[in-house]
């Protein structure tokens, strides 16, 4: 994204290992000359280990890619939780050979065959094992097995296994003798020094034609050393987001604060486990939790309102509505409910710049459920708040099993309890999440709804007519904060992101992905689904997909991350709101298996797909300018072309969705209030 920009032709810090990119700092070099003498033994086993991301994998490519692919034939494993059989047929599969039947005496023939005729073509086998720590004890016995197939009419075999730290006390262990003993070469994979992360960075950037800008001042490669321990992927994924960073603000020095803030967003957004640099002390980010008991600020007064967040988007929408709140002094004070450490406060923390969130924040911790029915540690948690702050309102947003638990603990305690967003409904859903948003619905006390169509669903569901309020959509006011010139550069939030000007000079911008929900992202079928939907697309339009730290996790549990690497798809952390809606702005179209980003699109104007196997919603007016495609790679590809060329499906901005639906809930909620205390 930000190469052009940069005048380099192609990202320098990507995650996935690229021989190219080799730096032969001392200890590689080291490694390295252990692992061609290795290699020259052609038999036995050669043992690799590392701390995750020191470059094994690299340094193992870049071997093989001195060798004579006329002399050598390398397969590699990377799924590695096997069995002996399984690992078998997988090594049968990555050498490319076949064997008749499935029977465990013809894949050892096929296996013998294999290395039969690798001989007649003097030609000898390596095979590479990735995450050999994870190997079951059975699977080191068939590997032992398979390293004694070699005799004066097979061709040698030798076996590298690439693994963590552990894997070398599994090899001083008395099962693995014998493995031991074949062992010719074992070699550890430490971090680069301080001296040298200077140099490595500096060494990727020249790969791809870097000429000095971004600078580094003095201290920054220090400051990356201290965040990221000289760990490769690290120190990688530290850069990646110091470019991306200096890309957005149009800055061309990085200093050592930019890094500090950089490795603290990391640790924050997607778990990154570098050294977390101490926050500065002029802007305290509250976001630690305590497991055991909800966290409470030093002091709060009784009879304030609570806004409750669950998710990104309520965290996005309660911030326009605080201000609003605020504003008003008749009202009570207002404090901020977090209930999950999850990504949404470190997403949306500027929205709320100008309040006292710091003194009105309470972490409430536990664990998110996956359910639509709030679980029992979540009721107790809202209990304990709601006895520790006698709150005069609550609010909650949506139709999540948060908002239904908050709803329930609510009318317990008998305290107004204020739904916002309320009357979604879906057209075709689970039982259980209609019945969450109707129950939530049905305890409100006051129910704000975006749209008259959501209005309509509640008057027909037989709710009182006096307790629906039209205001609009929140998610318009956060892109207004969002988009509104920056305090430090008259210019607006969109001028900095030229994004679609700026990845590769195509004229036709790029796409916007989000996807979050379980049902999309926790099967892996529906997402390897997916994946090739982005794929295809990506051959189109570039794609700029910011990651949640679970939607990572899982492509990597699914071993999905590989598919995408060598596309046109740029993978980010979690964004900052006002980074994201500059993305979104910008996009030639976004495509999404979320509710709130097709609201955003649609507030904006921009073109949406709608993604995977969520339900849409009934009467939607974002559904104007949408258009599900599900998980039909024909449709998806149609209807991208369909944004390139002709601008898409785009409906007009519905209305109230002008950026003052805070404004309203304000005002309706002090005339409300004052009318309770007179009753």
């Amino acid at each position: 994204m930000y190469e052009s920009r940069f005048g380099i032709t192609a990202p320098p810090f990507q995650l996935s290992p690229d021989p190219s990119f080799y730096f032969d700092s001392r200890g590689h070099h080291a490694a390295l000359a252990e692992l061609r003498r290795g290699l020259a033994e052609e038999s036995g086993f050669i043992v690799v280990s590392g701390e995750v991301g020191a470059g094994k994998t690299t340094l193992v490519r870049t071997l093989l890619a001195e060798s004579d692919p006329q002399l050598m034939v390398v397969a590699q494993l990377v799924s590695t939780q096997l069995d002996a059989d399984e690992l078998l047929r997988a090594v049968l599969i990555a050498f490319g050979a076949k064997a008749r039947s499935g029977s465990r005496e013809e894949l050892s023939a096929a296996f013998h065959r294999f290395l039969a005729k690798l001989y007649k073509d003097v030609r000898r086998a390596v095979l590479i094992v990735d995450e050999a720590q994870n190997l079951r004890p059975d699977a080191f016995d068939e590997l032992l097995l398979l390293a004694g197939s070699t005799t004066r009419l097979r061709a040698p075999f030798q076996v590298c296994l690439v693994g963590q730290p552990e894997l070398r006390g599994m090899l001083e262990s008395n099962e693995l003798r014998h493995l031991r003993r074949l062992t010719s070469v074992t070699c550890h994979l430490g971090p680069i020094d301080r001296s040298e992360t200077g140099a490595y960075i500096e060494h990727r950037l020249h790969k791809v034609g870097w000429s000095g800008v971004p600078s580094f001042a003095p201290g920054a490669f220090d400051e990356i050393f201290d965040c990221t321990k000289g760990i490769p992927r690290r120190i990688n994924a530290l850069c990646n987001r110091l470019l991306m960073s200096m890309f957005l603000n149009s800055q061309t020095e990085i200093v050592a604060a930019a890094v500090a803030q950089a490795a603290r967003d990391l640790v924050a957004e997607i778990g990154e486990p570098a050294a977390l640099p101490p926050a500065a002390a002029t802007a305290p980010i509250p976001v630690l939790f305590d497991e055991v008991q909800p966290e409470f600020p030093a002091a709060i007064d009784p009879g304030g309102l609570l806004c409750v967040v669950a998710g990104n988007a309520d965290h996005v929408q309660a911030a326009p509505l605080m201000h609003a709140l605020a504003a008003r002094p008749e009202l009570p004070a207002a404090t901020l409910v977090r209930l999950y450490p999850n990504d949404g406060w470190q997403a949306a923390h500027t929205l709320f710049d100008g309040l006292d969130t710091a003194q009105r924040l309470i972490n409430v911790g536990g664990v998110e459920s996956a359910g639509e029915a709030p679980d029992a540690d979540l009721l107790d948690r809202l209990e304990r708040v709601m006895a520790r702050t006698r709150p005069r309102a609550v609010f909650a947003f949506g139709g999540s099993s948060a908002a239904l638990a908050c709803g329930l603990v609510a009318a317990r305690n008998q305290v107004a309890f204020v739904h916002i967003g309320a009357g979604l409904r879906a057209d075709s859903a689970a039982a259980a999440a209609e019945s969450a948003r109707k129950r939530t619905d049905a305890l409100a006390d006051l129910l704000y709804t975006a749209q008259a169509e959501a209005s309509d669903n509640l008057v027909l569901e037989g709710l009182p007519r006096e307790r629906i309020q039209c205001v609009g959509n929140l998610l318009a006011d956060a892109l207004r904060l969002a988009l509104q010139p920056s305090p430090d550069d008259s210019s607006a939030y969109a001028e900095g992101f030229d994004v679609a000007q700026q990845e590769g000079a195509d004229w036709r911008g790029h796409a916007l992905v989000v996807l979050n929900k379980p049902v999309n992202v926790g099967n892996r079928q529906t997402l390897l689904d997916l994946v090739a939907i982005l794929r295809d697309v990506s051959r189109d339009v570039p794609l700029v997909w910011p990651m949640r730290s679970f939607v990572r996790e899982q492509l990597s549990k699914f071993r999905l991350d590989g598919f995408i690497a060598a596309e046109r798809i740029v993978c980010l952390p979690v964004q900052g709101y006002p980074e994201f809606a500059a993305l979104l702005q910008t996009a030639t179209c976004v495509l999404t298996d979320s509710w709130s980003v097709q609201d955003e699109a649609s507030v904006l104007e921009i073109p949406c797909l709608t993604l995977g196997l969520h339900p849409d919603r009934k009467a939607s007016p974002g559904k104007r300018s949408s258009t599900p495609v599900g998980t039909n790679r024909t449709l998806a590809t149609r209807a991208v072309w369909q944004c390139i060329f002709d601008g898409g499906k785009r409906g007009p901005v519905p209305a109230l969705w002008d950026g003052d639906a805070a404004g309203r809930i304000a005002g309706h909620l002090s005339t409300w209030l004052r009318m309770q205390k007179v009753d």
